[in-house]
């Protein structure tokens, strides 16, 4: 009986051994687990950027221009922004809703026209280009459905069906068009016929068009502006400018700049001293900082008040329905890469940031050009070396802890 009870105990000593084994290795993986997940690293890459030295500004825009007198119903020929000449056809009346459909059936057989006119023009085009030409065509329209940018899809429709009318004349499915254009022809000579009798509005100089609903909403005195004393211009925007009239056809810019007007404190337009060129944008609308030159800056000593007027020489469709507005002013712009605040770190009087290279961490060192509240921007000629270390695309540590060069990660 006594070897049996030996080894019995034997057994038990193995298995309590097996189980304090398990437990170590158990509580040893516990320890790692909790080591990398709490020592967790978030990184971003450093990506090309431009950052702007600004200030935001209200004040007003004002442009040389002469109103298109015209009511009723109309029904516009030209899009708002486009440039127009002396004599050029802008609208026409309609004297019922029906015209205004004719217009449209009018305009979408001009376009058809068109496009089978050109799809004939195949002859010895290679079967290749046509299909690959098609192709293409076709992941353009996709993209703009997809992106929701409706505004390029009649064009992005129409390059698709020329692209595939092409292909199908070179490879012998269709002869030509001819038939179906000569029917397309007669139906839009018959309503170019009735609507050619209706009244017309011209414009009476050259210059880019905005219709009424595009145009600016207020009456601004280009000359008053100009003339106004800071503290003037300061009261003119409090007190707000006349509304335009709406029993209008539209307005005609006679030139293709533009300025505007604002009034700031004494320390703002001190940042414009020397300054001749900016850029300007009015978030919301024209959100492209556009071209600019500082036209004037006139300081009000006594009343701590400054004028500001800045001229550009861009006009779109956005820009001339410009009235009172809020502008965004980059005084300098700079370009670089940029990394976020929370990376900066002062190793031995250099400041710097952490950057992970494969299972390391490395501290390098970095050359502000220009901070904001978020973001550093630094030269884009980073090398390892030099006073500015860190290079595009580095794999910059934003958090993490116990941060040390040539650590593993």
């Amino acid at each position: 009986m006594q070897p049996k009870n030996g080894h019995t105990n034997a057994t038990k000593i193995i298995r309590w051994i097996g189980i304090a084994l398990l437990l170590v290795v158990s509580f040893y993986v516990v320890i790692q687990c909790f080591v990398i997940f709490h020592q967790s690293y978030k990184t971003e890459t450093a990506i090309s950027y431009t950052m702007a030295d600004s200030v935001t500004l209200d004040g007003v825009v004002a442009f040389d221009s002469v109103s298109v007198e015209g009511s009723g119903n109309l029904g516009y020929l030209v899009q708002d922004g486009e440039r127009v000449s002396n004599g050029t056809v802008l609208a026409e009346c309609y004297t019922d809703d029906s015209q205004g459909l004719l217009r449209e059936r009018l305009d979408r057989l001009s376009r058809t026209i068109d496009l089978l006119s050109k799809s004939q023009n195949s002859t010895g085009s290679d079967l290749s280009v046509l299909t690959n030409q098609t192709r293409q065509a076709l992941y353009n329209l996709l993209d703009k459905l997809d992106t929701a940018e409706y505004s390029g899809i009649t064009d992005a429709e129409d390059d698709f069906l020329l692209a595939q009318n092409r292909l199908q004349v070179s490879t012998g499915q269709t002869g030509d068009f001819s038939q179906t254009i000569a029917a397309l022809q007669a139906e839009y000579d018959e309503i170019n016929a009735q609507l050619g009798a209706l009244q017309t509005i011209t414009a009476t100089t050259n210059g880019y068009f905005s219709s009424t609903e595009a145009a600016p909403a207020i009456v601004t005195d280009k000359q008053a502006l100009d003339d106004a004393t800071p503290t003037a211009l300061q009261q003119m925007l409090a007190d707000g400018f006349p509304a335009a009239d709406t029993n209008r056809a539209g307005q005609i810019a006679t030139g293709f700049s533009w300025r505007f007007y604002a009034v700031c404190d004494l320390d703002t337009a001190a940042r414009f001293d020397g300054v001749t060129s900016v850029k300007i944008s009015v978030p919301g609308k024209q959100n492209t900082p556009l071209a600019a030159t500082v036209v004037e800056v006139t300081t009000d000593e006594d009343n701590g008040v400054a004028k500001l007027v800045f001229e550009c020489q861009t006009i779109n469709a956005e820009i001339l329905s410009f009235g009172q507005e809020t502008a965004q002013i980059d005084i300098k712009t700079y370009e670089g890469i940029r990394i976020s605040k929370e990376a900066l770190h002062i190793v031995g009087g250099n400041r710097g940031v952490y950057v992970k290279y494969g299972n390391l961490q490395r501290f390098l060192k970095i050359t502000i050009l220009y901070e904001d509240e978020n973001y550093i921007l630094i030269p884009a000629d980073g090398a390892i070396g030099t006073d500015n270390e860190v290079r595009l695309y580095d794999e910059v540590i934003v958090q993490g802890t116990n941060l040390q060069d040539g650590k593993l990660l």
